[in-house]
């Protein structure tokens, strides 16, 4: 269930004003898919600074924020920092959701101890690459794809990728196609689209 909490509102128009739906929903979805895992670990987690974070982990793929240099998780990192302190959020909340997108494509976040990390790199990992997707019962998943339709994502986050690779070849996404054939991951997730 999406927050009904300020930050979350804030959060949501950012990036619905900023986002093509593709991305949008893939937000939501990366949300829903870290909260059903996190829940599935009996982890506590604060549900707020989860949503916040999984929102605006993408800022940094959008025209809005790109700056043809800084790799797009800290693009995304510092914009959300900058969001929520400008929303009032105290900077212990504006570090912590800063961290859990900063760090979503590094492996090791999924295990990170702080729950909000882990549901970020969890929650991207179901929906860009189908990890940990049998983890999940399948009417979970069936309920957060009705809701949150694909909308032709992978072909979204192709040009995405490819965009990202051209402008900043030493970027960690970069690196990601080059050593594991990210793109070709993206494309054999178990998703139609």
């Amino acid at each position: 269930m999406i927050p009904d909490t300020k930050l979350a509102a804030a959060a949501e128009a950012l990036v619905v004003h900023v986002s093509p739906p593709a991305l949008v929903g893939h937000c939501r979805r990366t949300f829903a898919f870290g909260a059903a895992l996190l829940q599935r670990q009996s982890r506590v987690y604060d549900a707020e600074l989860l949503y916040v974070a999984a929102m605006l982990h993408d800022l940094g793929l959008t025209d809005e924020y790109e700056d043809g240099v800084t790799p797009f998780e800290q693009i995304g990192a510092d914009a959300a920092r900058r969001a929520l302190l400008s929303e009032g959020a105290a900077p212990a909340k504006a570090d912590l959701v800063h961290e859990a997108i900063a760090l979503h494509l590094d492996v090791a976040a999924a295990e990170d101890p702080r729950p909000e990390v882990a549901g970020v790199s969890l929650g991207a990992g179901v929906d860009v690459l189908g990890l940990r997707l049998s983890d999940l019962p399948k009417n979970v998943v069936a309920e957060i794809l009705e809701e949150h339709p694909r909308l032709d994502f992978k072909t979204m986050l192709a040009g995405a990728i490819d965009r990202q690779v051209r402008l900043k070849p030493q970027s960690r996404l970069a690196r990601h196609v080059e050593r594991y054939n990210f793109r070709a991951l993206v494309a054999a997730a178990p998703f139609d689209a």
